[in-house]
């Protein structure tokens, strides 16, 4: 009798488009690769999950809640999505955000305060890349493969 391998392994998180939803991103990384014994791996998934997350916030523009009249909150704010999978030795970084923009490499400057995360992941990753949803904005994920 053929034993059934056990279903690669998911986990995501959805989070407010804030510029702290990097930070709880990087939770989600550390419970997860615990989870699945692979430790040796969140230095660089959480590298690479902050710098996707970080442009996933950029992308969507926050849409942080504004006071109506006293006390009334108007607006919704804006989310992302973040989550990692394993495929096989490697685990995938994932990122939704609602734009429809690409991601794009920059030649960030000395003097620039950002345009440095996605050169980071591209650095740190085996691949990375987006696709476009049919129900809306894009994923931008980034495969690690494990050190051996």
């Amino acid at each position: 009798m053929k034993v059934k391998e056990p279903p690669d392994q998911a986990d995501h998180m959805d989070l407010a488009a804030h510029p702290i939803a990097p930070s709880f991103a990087r939770r989600l990384v550390e419970r997860t690769l615990a989870k699945w014994g692979l430790e040796e791996l969140e230095i660089t998934a959480n590298l690479v999950m902050t710098g996707l997350v970080a442009n996933a916030v950029n992308a969507t523009g926050g849409d942080i809640p504004t006071l109506k009249n006293e006390g009334e909150i108007f607006g919704v704010p804006a989310c992302v999505r973040a989550g990692l999978y394993r495929m096989g030795d490697a685990v995938v970084i994932e990122v939704w955000d609602a734009s429809r923009t690409p991601p794009k490499l920059v030649d960030a400057s000395p003097d620039d305060e950002c345009g440095r995360g996605l050169r980071i992941v591209d650095g740190l990753a085996a691949a990375w890349g987006y696709r476009w949803l049919a129900s809306g904005g894009k994923v931008v994920w980034a495969r690690l493969d494990q050190p051996f």
